[in-house]
């Protein structure tokens, strides 16, 4: 019989001669990198709607690259309704998020659990909506399905109090969108900050950009004329960024994730999108103005009938321009803390 000792010391030098042992070793790192996985292969059957599940334990798994995740989240509850247990797996920027706003009907996971005889189903988080059926299509329509918990909010809202000069508290997220982009235009070629100067220059507005901290136009500073409040270093993941939106009066986005954030919590938000440019055309071919983020949902500011902008601008001065004026309107007609 082979001594343990002996058995370790094959492993770890390979013969190029002995195909078993480097085959051993081989299987040996690919059991190491699947326990350290967060998503190790599941050997639950796929979930594909339908049947009696009220008795059925269903593992849902989210993917941390989706643009759509924060989206995706309010299916969850639905999900909750039909089955006797639903568990998430969820990305960690997320984790925090999840269990303040449906830590109740959702067991949070933080990985793919090694043991899961607790569970009858899976179904991955991008394809739970189509799996529901017409139940997730009117999933928390216009309604808030987050929500943050009552501490890290009042923290958020102290430090808003003592540092926002002005009153109106408006978020700016996805400013590496528009410095991504390839654009012509000469106006909107230069900085995301440079491009947006119409909307900074509205008077009355202290500005919170939102998202994380990366090269270029993210580091880009406003003149000093403009009450700019940064604090993206200060949100480690999602709830806090959540949290610190809570406390805001309006939020503009450029990036969807932002937009579904910011809507998720109730709090009012204008999606302009990113500037569009040909390379994003072809994957942005759908033109239909997406009524989900309709500036109409903020009349109760200002009458906006004339402002409603695509999802993707393809005339990126003039976007900012009518958003400026909306922005105008409401800053004006603002009459205190709204949150």
């Amino acid at each position: 019989m082979t001594k343990p000792s002996q058995r370790a010391v094959s492993l770890t030098t390979p013969n190029a001669g002995n195909a078993p042992a480097a085959s051993a070793v081989a299987h040996a790192w690919a059991q190491v990198g699947a326990a350290l996985s967060p998503h190790p292969d599941c050997p639950l059957p796929n979930w594909t709607g339908g049947g009696d599940t009220l008795h059925q334990h269903l593992l849902v798994i989210g993917n941390e690259h989706d643009s759509d995740l924060v989206s995706q989240l309010r299916h969850l509850e639905v999900a909750s309704a039909r089955f006797g247990k639903v568990g998430f797996v969820c990305p960690a920027k997320t984790r925090r998020l999840i269990e303040w706003s449906m830590g109740e009907r959702v067991v949070v996971l933080s990985r793919m659990p090694r043991d899961v005889s607790d569970w009858d189903m899976r179904c991955a988080l991008a394809s739970l909506a189509r799996t529901l059926g017409p139940q997730a299509a009117n999933a928390h329509a216009g309604r808030p399905f987050l929500r943050v918990a009552a501490v890290p909010a009042r923290h958020w809202r102290d430090r808003l109090a003592a540092a926002a000069q002005r009153g109106f508290c408006v978020g700016l997220a996805g400013l590496d969108a528009i410095d991504s982009t390839e654009l012509t235009s000469t106006s909107a070629s230069a900085s995301g900050l440079t491009s947006l100067a119409p909307l900074l220059r509205v008077p009355g507005v202290s500005w919170v950009p939102l998202g994380q901290e990366e090269d270029g136009v993210c580091k880009a500073m406003p003149p000093e004329s403009v009450d700019w409040i940064d604090w993206r270093t200060d949100c480690d993941d999602l709830a806090d960024e959540a949290s610190l939106i809570d406390n805001l009066d309006l939020v503009i986005a450029l990036d969807a994730e932002h937009a579904h954030l910011a809507e998720g919590l109730g709090v009012p938000v204008c999606y302009l999108g990113a500037p569009r440019t040909s390379r994003l055309a072809a994957a942005h071919h759908d033109d239909r103005y997406d009524a989900h983020f309709s500036a109409e949902r903020l009349s109760y500011f200002a009458d906006t009938d004339d402002f409603r902008l695509p999802p993707v601008s393809q005339d990126w001065p003039r976007t900012v321009d009518t958003a400026a004026k909306a922005l105008l309107a409401m800053a004006t007609e603002f009459q205190g803390w709204t949150r």
